[in-house]
């Protein structure tokens, strides 16, 4: 009996230590350019904007090379006015800069062949904060330079709270727990709350560090 009780304890720590195995968590923060995709997002008038991420990364492998890979994240997404038409009769547009700060839920699949890997799935967005430097200024092609009319106030009013997309990626993983990233994510909703068809588009690349843990087994 003492034997059948032992066998039985060390079968289960075994299985918990391997188990356990399959957790890791850590972080990851980096850099990227982001803008407005859309009808209402003519490319000659919306420029890219550099923006920041960072991100709790905790991810778990169901099997082998497979992992759900759960994420936390702060984006800081937007884009650049070029002149975007404003008021054609009244010869207006808009330049600057729009932010859109977002908190963040990813929740990618992870394929893994030896340091390699690839990644992709949904993710969900809440609307923090809007910050904008964006002018009215003249298109009238006689005066030249512009004239600035003034600011454009953008308010978290304006915009729709919740965001929700698609994120696809790859990288490097190396075996000390160090990680690079690069990702892309596309939203399917428009941001404005006004009848616009605007859209978050996204490149990302990151660094970051995940709490080394043995896998059994050779890959």
């Amino acid at each position: 009996m003492k034997k059948i009780i032992l066998l039985t304890g060390l079968f289960l720590v075994t299985s918990l230590s391997v188990q356990a195995q399959y957790y890791r968590y850590g972080v990851k923060a980096g850099g990227g350019f982001s803008k407005a995709v859309g009808s209402d997002a003519p490319s000659d008038q919306i420029n890219h904007l550099a923006g920041i991420h960072g991100a709790f990364v905790f991810a778990y492998e169901f099997a082998s090379r497979l992992s759900v890979q759960p994420e936390l994240h702060f984006s800081r997404k937007g884009f650049t006015y070029d002149n975007y038409t404003l008021n054609t009769a009244a010869e207006t547009a808009l330049t600057g800069d729009l932010r859109l700060d977002y908190i963040e839920l990813p929740l990618m699949i992870k394929l893994q062949k030896a340091a390699l890997f690839v990644e992709a799935g949904p993710y969900m967005g809440y609307l923090l904060n809007v910050g904008n430097k964006v002018n009215i200024v003249s298109t009238d092609p006689s005066i030249d330079p512009p004239v600035v009319f003034g600011r454009e106030d953008f308010s978290r009013d304006g915009f729709n709270s919740f965001d929700a997309g698609y994120a696809i990626g790859g990288g490097l993983m190396l075996e000390s727990g160090f990680f690079l990233n690069v990702r892309h994510t596309a939203s399917l909703r428009p941001f404005p709350k006004a009848d616009l068809s605007q859209r978050n588009l996204v490149w990302q690349l990151s660094i970051g560090f995940l709490v080394p843990s043995r896998r059994p087994g050779n890959w």
